[in-house]
């Protein structure tokens, strides 16, 4: 695909460090998994309606984190929605289900703590699986506790109210300037 778009083998994008999705939390691997759903709604929807007072988004990309309990079943118990825009990957919409969390068992919970949390644990996991498909990711949220989590996977605030960024490394600041303001013309996301 890459030598098509760009005359080139490899992806012209280059990440530090990208998170492998399932080797980076080997310990969440027996009960937890972000995956990326067609139709979230289906998912979804009851959580986000709940959060949002609004149907969940039916375009772009829908990761769900499922926890698989011990009795087999499997909860949705996390929602990110991330939508390409040119260069760019909005995600929006994080929710966790704190009913879900918890009927999770302590041990579960206790793991998933050290691995830094469920919106952690999700994001670097949507960040490493999308890594190739833009320039960088834009998050869009006036939650404390998100911004700090976000913080740690690798986004940073911006000039602009609720808006954070994580870049490639090798995006220089004219251009991480450029990719902010086009961001922030879009409003809330």
């Amino acid at each position: 695909m890459w030598k098509r778009l760009f005359g080139k083998a490899e992806s012209p994008f280059q990440f530090f460090d990208p998170p492998d999705p399932v080797n980076e939390f080997p310990q969440l691997a027996a009960f937890w998994q972000t995956t990326e759903v067609s139709g979230g709604r289906f998912f979804i929807n009851s959580l986000f309606n709940r959060n949002f007072t609004s149907d969940a988004p039916d375009f772009g990309h829908h990761w769900v984190s499922f926890y698989r309990a011990d009795s087999g079943e499997y909860w949705p118990i996390n929602y990110i929605h991330a939508r390409q825009y040119g260069p760019l990957i909005l995600c929006g919409g994080v929710i966790t289900d704190r009913a879900a969390v918890k009927m999770m068992s302590g041990e579960h919970r206790q793991a998933l703590r050290e691995a830094g949390g469920l919106y952690y644990v999700a994001i670097r996991n949507v960040v490493a699986i999308m890594a190739d498909q833009c320039e960088a990711f834009m998050g869009y949220t006036g939650d404390a506790h998100s911004r700090k989590v976000s913080a740690a996977a690798g986004f940073r605030d911006t000039e602009h109210a609720h808006l954070v960024a994580n870049f490639h490394p090798s995006t220089s600041p004219k251009r991480q300037a450029e990719l902010i303001q086009a961001a922030h013309e879009i409003g809330g996301f």
